[in-house]
């Protein structure tokens, strides 16, 4: 199987360790991508950002649907910040070596 692998590696002219760059790089991007996309349906769906659907939410007694929408929102909000910070983390470091 190394063999294999190392014959694949050669004929793309990339290494493991550049391999493994890149994939990781394009997992970051698709949990942004996936965040991004649960961010933009909520704010479609309340015609609200975050922090605007946040406050009418502390103000009033929710649902069960806006009180599951708020914790995926939350949750998708934080969580893209998070993988942008990876991103930008991982940019600086590529650009300092």
């Amino acid at each position: 199987m190394e063999q294999v692998q190392e014959k694949i590696f050669s004929s793309l002219h990339i290494s493991k360790n550049r391999l493994l760059d890149e994939m990781s790089l394009l997992l970051a991007k698709q949990q942004i991508s996936e965040f991004r996309m649960e961010i933009e349906y909520l704010e479609k769906k309340y015609k609200s950002n975050f922090n605007g659907f946040n406050d009418d939410f502390q103000k009033q007694t929710a649902s069960y649907e806006m009180e599951n929408d708020w914790m995926k929102w939350k949750f998708a909000v934080e969580s893209l910040e998070y993988w942008k910070n990876i991103l930008q983390e991982k940019m600086l470091l590529t650009i300092k070596t």
